[in-house]
């Protein structure tokens, strides 16, 4: 803990900026480098974990174990999962704590839950803030994921979560499991956090006993792939993906096991189709990556452009749709004549099934970026490329 001077200097400037606080003079007596620290994991916790920032004592550790760790909304929403999964009153382990954002809200329901790490620092802040959360009974236990499962008795615990780290050497993101740290795959039975990065088909070819795949996004940005491993589990999987918004609200849950998903028909929008005043959908980074585009089209009643072109066309503003919805001013076919009408003018460019780049294409065109219009180059179902001249609904 730091002396009342520090914890003075903390408590004046909360909100003040690291950079400049870390270039001006300061009293005498007060360890600026621990200062900075708690000064500057405040200000993270206040966005991505506010229950920490509206806590006193909490201690904060170096900057890259804030920006790891679990939001708080994507916690709390695993933590409702489980709960439903398991009841109250269960047995669990977290094998790599971490900041303990997810062991704290997990161990809500819990009659007995534990926290491994193998940091020291974030042990002993760890120790600090459960008690501060009012959570001492979490028994903390510093040291490897794989040694901590070893000493474990078969069925001593009804719950492992386990978060592998997704960097490698030099911050190099990692894709297969088998690269991360501790090595899930070594770890079967396990209920796994893991990076956005990887591929979920992959994923499944690499463990077994997987019952549940959560895709979980917040405010439409990827955020977490959670497997949900069992034992004797020889069934599907069942994929879910949500999105979870600004207020904590889970939104959009789309969830089907993948041959569910591919018995269904596949809609496809006829061109022709595709007029003034229709809606063009596409779906957030969480449900794109789920692949579930005959379960959405199904809910929303919707049609794809293409097979390969995830944008759903409707008829009718759909309700409920899991991402952005748009209202379709016109075609823009992709030809010299018709994109010369577009150089110089502002738009917010994307693409989406198309072989040219947006920065390449936004380049060539000189487009400005942002303003009311969206432009989206893709490829319809009779494999013209275009550009779709979209707006915002207007209610929206």
């Amino acid at each position: 803990m730091a002396n009342n001077l520090t914890e003075q200097f903390i408590r004046n400037h909360l909100t003040a900026d690291v950079h400049t606080l870390a270039l001006g003079s300061h009293p005498d007596g007060v360890d600026m480098q621990y200062a900075l620290t708690q000064i500057s994991g405040w200000q993270a916790a206040r966005l991505k974990v506010p229950l920490w920032a509206a806590t006193e004592d909490i201690v904060y550790p170096k900057h890259l174990s804030l920006e790891q760790c679990t939001s708080q909304y994507i916690a709390q929403y695993k933590a409702s999962f489980i709960e439903g999964l398991l009841g109250s009153g269960f047995k669990m382990a977290d094998i790599t704590g971490g900041m303990g954002v997810d062991c704290f809200f997990i161990s809500r329901s819990a009659s007995q839950i534990y926290y491994n790490e193998m940091s020291a620092e974030l042990c002993d802040c760890a120790r600090i803030n459960f008690k501060a959360l009012g959570r001492q009974e979490i028994e903390i236990n510093c040291g490897t994921a794989e040694d901590y499962i070893a000493g474990l008795t078969p069925d001593s615990l009804d719950l492992i979560y386990l978060d592998p780290a997704r960097r490698g050497d030099a911050g190099r993101k990692l894709v297969s499991i088998s690269d991360c740290q501790p090595d899930t795959v070594a770890l079967q039975d396990a209920l796994l956090r893991m990076s956005p990065m990887l591929d979920v088909s992959k994923a499944l070819t690499e463990l077994y006993n997987v019952s549940h795949v959560f895709i979980i996004g917040l405010e439409g940005e990827c955020k977490e792939i959670t497997l949900l491993m069992q034992r004797d589990v020889d069934a599907e999987p069942v994929i879910t993906a949500v999105d979870i918004k600004a207020n904590g609200t889970p939104e959009f849950a789309v969830s089907s096991a993948k041959s569910a998903d591919n018995a269904l028909p596949l809609p496809i929008a006829d061109p022709q189709q595709l007029q003034p005043d229709t809606f063009i959908s596409e779906p957030s980074a969480p449900h794109m990556k789920s692949a579930l585009f005959r379960t959405i089209a199904a809910k929303t009643n919707t049609s794809l452009l293409h097979p390969d072109t995830h944008l759903f066309w409707s008829k009718e503003k759909p309700e409920n749709f899991p991402g952005r919805t748009f209202q379709l001013e016109g075609i823009i076919p992709f030809d010299k004549r018709s994109l010369s009408a577009l150089v110089k003018t502002q738009a917010n460019l994307s693409v989406r099934n198309f072989p040219e780049s947006a920065p390449a294409l936004q380049q060539r065109l000189k487009l400005r970026d942002g303003g009311p219009r969206y432009l989206i180059a893709t490829t319809l179902a009779d494999s013209s490329r275009i550009l779709l001249d979209l707006c915002k609904p207007a209610n929206k």
